[in-house]
């Protein structure tokens, strides 16, 4: 039997998740492929290994057996990379970062940029979105994230807590400030999950329309249309074509994080990029809290 781990991990996202979405969203890929995947592995082994159900995919008798297997191959696969990552002491290397596109926008690529052309041996191997990578399972080595809290397996600390405000177009807040109706809130959430979030913005009456749950989207249509949008304000501040709206509260909001491997901690190339972030957002603390307008 010649079965690729690559395969095998797929179907292990498919037996812990129950569902070729969620499987997906876990693998960062679309369905589509983690489906291809399957019928490879199936065809390979000659094996049914999932049923399919009203609740969603539940694992054959064949399929619980070959799980055993496989979470032996990840475990080994998982002490393998640990050691050779771990080992290396010198400032080369590949290091995995994964941080979220409100950070990576508004000052961690120029920092980035800047640790990069100093140490010519570092090669960053970058993951920019909002999902959490698993630095337990090995998916990358350093992650930042923003986050009320975090329970990962790993080694870090919280660095600071933003603010958020109301963002919108110059010519929003002059609509919004001459009473026109059609102003409204962009809304972030799915109907079913939606709280009175709006009551302590300081607009608490306007109306809330659409749902556009990523920071690019709210970006892209406050800049368009004529709607609010809660942002960071360092993200928001640092964006042009939208301005702090007046008479906006200003909300305390997640935390800042910086985590990286238990087994990397003692890796030089770890250390520097750490070292690195910390005196980055140190420098731009005030920056980063939005505890103030640019402006004053």
């Amino acid at each position: 039997m010649n079965t690729d781990w690559d395969d095998l991990r797929f179907f292990l996202a498919l037996h812990r998740h129950g569902s070729l979405r969620k499987a997906a969203a876990a693998l960062g890929v679309n369905h589509g492929t983690v489906l291809q995947r399957l019928k490879r592995l199936e065809t390979r082994l000659g094996a049914h290994l999932f049923d399919r159900t009203r609740n969603g995919l539940v694992t054959t008798e064949t399929g619980r057996e070959l799980a055993v297997h496989a979470e032996q191959m990840e475990e080994t696969a998982r002490n393998v990379r640990s050691a050779v990552g771990g080992s290396n002491d010198a400032l080369q290397g590949k290091i995995r970062l994964s941080l979220p596109f409100a950070l990576f926008e508004s000052g961690l690529a120029a920092a980035l940029a800047d640790i990069a052309d100093r140490f010519s041996g570092i090669d960053i191997d970058l993951d920019v979105g909002d999902r959490f990578s698993r630095l337990a399972d090995l998916e990358a080595d350093v992650s930042v994230r923003m986050a009320f809290a975090v329970e990962d397996e790993a080694i870090g600390q919280r660095i600071l807590q933003y603010n958020k405000t109301a963002f919108a177009s110059p010519e929003t807040c002059a609509r919004l400030t001459a009473g026109d109706p059609s102003v409204a809130w962009l809304g972030w959430k799915e109907p079913h999950d939606e709280q009175p979030w709006t009551g302590n913005t300081g607009y608490p009456d306007l109306p809330l329309r659409h749902n556009a749950p990523e920071h690019r989207a709210q970006i892209g249509l406050a800049r368009s249309g004529p709607y609010l949008t809660l942002l960071p304000c360092f993200l928001g501040d640092n964006v042009e074509g939208l301005q702090r709206v007046p008479g906006a509260a200003l909300l305390p909001d997640r935390s800042i994080w910086l985590l990286y491997r238990t087994d990397l901690r003692r890796t030089a190339r770890i250390r520097l990029l750490r070292d690195a972030l910390i005196a980055h957002f140190e420098e731009r603390k005030a920056f980063y809290v939005g505890a103030q307008s640019p402006t004053g």
